[in-house]
């Protein structure tokens, strides 16, 4: 199932998506050591990937930091303005919350977005090739690679040619293709070899999975790969 919580709405349907971050930041006890600028944005693209893959369109966006208000609340609004100027919603209202009692030693972090989906999206056409867009990252590699990964205007570029899209994360390419699957009621004829391991953790969606009837032209860097995964039927 994808990642996100769909709810009846008189418009249509209001789309739910959540993610969280742990051990990443600017604190003393963090794993990974980044700008809270940084942390906050990629947390924010997984949600956002969710809500706008599913063909919905934000709404609100709720930030919940377990880290002291000065200086990371400015930092992590920061994070959050970069991408949201990516899609063109600079004046999406905004909710953040921070932890104003205790000092903290670790980052934590979690954002959620609220959006609608006016729109019903049209059944598959089989037979579908299944892409992936981008190579799997995680941790200091997604820094390393910020021109080789998936983002949100790759997102709205695919939209344009397929409702058949999923942010890949930490559950990995085949597991996703497994989910799409399902939603789909398709069964996934494999086409290895492949590029980049299936089964490597994505992190902060740096991977997108779509399916549509031939390989897409759109503008990407070379350096961000299109891979086939294989090839979708109906059950």
């Amino acid at each position: 199932m994808r990642d996100v919580l769909v709810l009846p709405d008189p418009q249509g349907e209001l789309v739910i998506a959540c993610d969280s971050l742990g051990a990443i930041g600017p604190k003393e006890g963090d794993e990974v050591a980044v700008p809270l600028r940084i942390a906050t944005q990629f947390t924010a693209r997984v949600a956002l990937a969710e809500v706008l893959s599913y063909g919905a369109e934000p709404l609100a966006l709720i930030v919940t930091l377990s880290v002291e208000p000065y200086p990371f609340l400015e930092e992590a609004k920061a994070g959050i303005r970069e991408e949201l100027t990516v899609i063109g919603k600079e004046n999406l209202p905004l909710l953040f919350s921070s932890e104003k009692n205790m000092k903290t030693l670790q980052t934590g972090l979690g954002i959620t977005v609220v959006g609608r989906k006016t729109t019903v999206s049209p059944p598959p056409l089989f037979p579908l090739t299944l892409y992936a867009l981008g190579i799997p990252s995680c941790g200091h590699e997604v820094l390393r690679r910020q021109g080789a990964i998936a983002d949100l205007r790759d997102i709205l570029h695919l939209r344009s040619l397929t409702p058949f899209i999923i942010p890949v994360g930490s559950q990995g390419v085949f597991v996703e293709a497994l989910h799409l699957c399902r939603e789909l009621q398709a069964k996934l004829h494999l086409t290895p070899p492949f590029p980049y391991s299936p089964f490597q953790s994505c992190g902060p969606a740096t991977v997108l999975l779509f399916a549509g009837r031939e390989k897409p032209v759109i503008p990407i860097p070379p350096s961000k790969p299109i891979w086939q995964i294989g090839t979708l039927e109906p059950l």
